[in-house]
């Protein structure tokens, strides 16, 4: 191993640098001994300092990933961090894709759990890789992009407005300096530094209107509010409270409705992502969202997951 890289960054990520495992392309031989196809997807531009082509071999029956590697040109963080990616990729479905997370991605380059895997000033690698598998998935299976979707507001970034705008609000973005950590975008661009302090100004308005809300709800008995506003109190517990442990762990809920029943509150829920797999009843995650639920709202609340 690399002393230098190894001084830079973790053992992990280090070690995913220096033995490359998924790094190159595929060949049409490889593609055909599998049954698959080849697909690639080129995202950003070397003159950005970073470009990424994704390649896949797809089981067109399936629309599953056989095979996946890159080509990659950038800041070496990239490699470990698209050698994680291509490696969870493999064996998924390719709208599966679209459920890994920033935050579960980096989580798996970690050493230790409470220490982050990269440097800030290194973080957009893991957000470029993301968002480069997203927009392939959307050109796979014929998406057609928004115009926020394709049109990139700064020269030194390769993220579009929508895929910007998702990154302020996953990772509460305030100021123009951490916005270029996890996007790139504004850091010598400065021509754009002015829509895109426009762009976390607007999230920071929704924000503080959210709270507005939210404490109007606080005010109100469960039991009094209307269903859409039982449902709207039940996300805010959940994002306060679970959804981010669920979101590290590739998952999410979908909050399905609130029904009265007697004195009981019933609050059906559906898993997502990787927690779509969890038990509809009986486990930790269950009685996790619905402790949750009854110390924030009404301790007369069940969750029933369906």
């Amino acid at each position: 191993m690399d002393q230098q890289t190894n001084n830079e960054y973790g053992i992990k990520v280090a070690m995913f640098i220096n033995e490359p495992k998924y790094l190159g392309t595929i060949s049409e031989e490889e593609a055909k001994e599998l049954g698959a196809s080849l697909f690639s997807y080129t995202y950003g531009d070397e003159a950005l300092g970073y470009k990424l082509t994704i390649h896949w071999a797809v089981n067109t029956h399936e629309n599953t990933i056989v095979l996946a590697r890159y080509t990659y040109d950038g800041v070496p963080s990239g490699i470990a961090v698209n050698h994680i990616l291509s490696l969870i990729s493999t064996n998924k479905n390719i709208p599966q894709i679209n459920d890994i997370t920033y935050i579960a991605l980096e989580r798996l380059l970690r050493d230790n759990p409470n220490i982050e895997a990269l440097p800030s000033s290194e973080r957009y690698a893991i957000t470029f890789a993301l968002d480069a598998v997203k927009l392939a998935v959307k050109e796979y299976i014929h998406t057609p992009l928004s115009h926020e979707e394709k049109t990139v507001p700064c020269k030194d970034s390769p993220m579009s407005i929508a895929s910007i705008k998702e990154s302020i609000k996953l990772h509460n973005i305030e100021t123009l300096e951490a916005l270029s950590e996890y996007t790139k975008a504004g850091s010598t661009d400065t021509g754009c530094k002015e829509n895109l302090l426009a762009l976390i100004e607007a999230h920071q308005q929704v924000l503080a209107e959210q709270k507005e809300a939210e404490d109007a709800l606080a005010d109100v008995p469960f039991g009094e509010l209307s269903t859409g506003y039982q449902i709207m109190a039940v996300e805010t517990a959940i994002d306060n409270t679970v959804r981010q442990f669920l979101i590290m762990d590739g998952g999410d809920i979908d909050v399905l409705n609130v029904k009265e029943n007697g004195d009981i509150f019933e609050v059906y829920i559906s898993y997502l992502g990787a927690c779509s797999d969890c038990s509809s009843s009986g486990t930790g995650t269950l009685q996790a969202i619905q402790n949750a639920l009854r110390d924030k709202l009404d301790p007369n609340i069940y969750v029933i997951a369906i």
